[in-house]
């Protein structure tokens, strides 16, 4: 069973694993719209050109120019490897967007029901909550522009939100609460999308940070939240990079150089073109002395990767969790005239020991990925090709301990998925987003009255209670749904639905934290983690 947030879920791999963007820029030399030869690059360039030329007259539907040779940009980079990528302006700009850690906007997250637009959390201090938005919200029009019943897309829905910093977004809503509609007006400003989803204390000595990515301000966001949990007492740090698909090799080498002592290596790059280069940890870390543990997935790639590799080679910490995803390799973003980018991989990076963690990639780009979502799909086993070694090759670590390469960061204690029968209608009511959209009812009625009730988040996490009524109303709504009633599931994972949905009422109302605070507490892997870390 997984912990995961169910309003928005967007997994695209290629994208997800695009990761360790460097920061290096530079600017290719400039070319004719639609002009694909090489020149003078091997005898059979003109090939290109040609190929071009009868599709464009020939083929035997129309075409669209640009879409199409913006595929062929793609699938001549995708041959190199799964991670050089081209990047049209507008891919560009969202992959940027994610690594910056912020975007100009009214500060809301949407949730689409059906074809109409609602507002499915409001962010804390933001623009939306300055204005009085609260979750539940329907949203008619925007600027004077009907989105609710036109069934629109949510990428036109969040750009019609969306706009420079101080221009005003007109608003109409409906709150069903109560019954009618109203106009409000929101200025918009800088929004940030933390990287640091929580952290906090789990007991007097445990501190808990939780990354989801590596961008810009990733290590502040991390040393902030490491400082804090000091001043409380940490004494031992659980880092989860759970379903982290990395970032910026940047941010995971400045995340190790304050969990390592001075002058140990973090990771090394080196390729064809690119001679090695070493990043090594500075003396003064905030947190060289304590016990650390990272948590690790299968999702978990490139950056989370070179953080795990760093604290298990220099023998700093202990890995539990399952095999990475195993992705060693290093992009340059070479941007283009037309605002689009080439990110074709320069170098392969390694762990202190020698380690290169990438999988396997000479039968294509498809069957990279089409491999993994396999075994992903599959249930895993001792057996499974997760915990398989691709590579005999020995590395050591400081201490002497042996460890592989191959494909993936190979757990020091490995926590296997437990099939439990009783589990399977709790998970459906979460994949199904049954309880997502049982809590959204809820706030829409009476998200007002709660917050009233509980005016922060402390106060409902400790206090509000969920109804043996509202229950009841729960799995009336999963029947409705389709999905069969199992009373011993229920009876089984009783407690657990209910706190799932009081946290998905809290997360709609308050904050991450409130999410996380009521969830952890039931999170088997990280009971699991701390188990095995005493």
């Amino acid at each position: 069973m997984a912990m995961k947030k169910t309003t928005t879920i967007i997994l695209i791999f290629v994208s997800m694993f695009v990761g360790c963007l460097v920061g290096t820029f530079a600017t290719l030399k400039a070319y004719k719209q639609h002009d694909i030869a090489i020149g003078s690059a091997g005898p059979n360039s003109y090939k290109l050109n040609a190929i071009w030329n009868l599709v464009n007259s020939r083929y035997v539907d129309p075409i669209e120019g640009d879409t199409l040779v913006e595929r062929i940009y793609a699938s001549i980079l995708s041959t190199l490897d799964p991670h050089s990528n081209y990047l049209s302006g507008a891919a560009l700009a969202k992959e940027t967007e994610a690594l910056q850690g912020h975007f100009e906007g009214i500060g809301i997250v949407i949730k689409m029901l059906h074809d109409t637009v609602c507002v499915g959390q409001v962010i804390a201090d933001g623009p939306s909550e300055r204005a009085g938005l609260l979750a539940g919200d329907r949203i008619l029009k925007v600027d004077g522009r009907k989105v609710a019943g036109v069934s629109m897309s949510t990428d036109t829905v969040i750009s019609l939100l969306r706009g420079p910093r101080k221009s005003t977004a007109n608003i109409e809503i409906l709150r069903l609460s109560e019954g009618k509609t109203r106009n409000v007006k929101i200025v918009r400003d800088v929004i940030s999308t933390p990287s640091v989803t929580y952290s906090g204390m789990i007991d007097t000595k445990t501190g808990y940070i939780r990354l989801s990515r590596f961008g810009a301000t990733t290590y502040e966001e991390f040393c902030q939240s490491l400082k804090a949990l000091k001043d409380k007492g940490m004494q031992h740090l659980v880092l989860d990079l759970r379903a982290n698909g990395g970032g910026m090799l940047s941010a995971a080498i400045d995340i190790c150089d304050e969990l390592l002592p001075g002058r140990e290596l973090i990771v090394y790059t080196k390729g064809a073109h690119q001679k090695r280069e070493n990043a090594y940890s500075k003396p003064g870390g905030l947190f060289c002395q304590g016990k650390v543990t990272v948590i690790i997935d299968e999702f978990s790639a490139s950056a989370s990767e070179i953080v795990a590799g760093a604290i298990q080679d220099n023998d700093r910490g202990t890995i539990v969790g399952r095999r990475s995803f195993g992705k060693g390799l290093v992009q340059q973003q070479f941007s283009l005239p037309d605002n689009s980018a080439v990110l074709l991989t320069i170098a392969r990076y390694y762990t202190p020991s020698g380690r290169c963690i990438q999988r396997p990639y000479d039968k294509g780009t498809d069957e990279y990925y089409a491999d993994f979502l396999k075994h992903v799909a599959e249930e895993y086993n001792s057996d499974s090709i997760l915990y398989q070694i691709n590579d005999s090759t020995p590395y050591h670590t400081t201490k002497g301990r042996l460890v592989y390469g191959g494909g993936g960061i190979m757990p020091d204690h490995i926590i296997h998925i437990k099939s439990d029968p009783k589990v399977i209608y709790y998970n459906k009511l979460i994949n199904k987003s049954i309880i997502n959209d049982f809590a959204f009812n809820i706030v829409s009625l009476k998200g007002s009255e709660i917050k009233k009730m509980y005016p922060n988040e402390e106060i409902f996490v400790k206090n509000f209670n969920i109804s043996d009524s509202q229950m009841e109303a729960l799995f009336l709504a999963a029947d409705k749904a389709g999905i069969t009633r199992d009373k011993t599931s229920i009876d089984s994972y009783r407690q657990e639905i209910k706190t799932r949905l009081k946290a998905e009422i809290g997360d709609m109302l308050y904050t991450n934290n409130a999410f996380y605070k009521l969830l952890l507490p039931y999170d088997p892997e990280l009971k699991e983690t701390l188990e095995v870390s005493k």
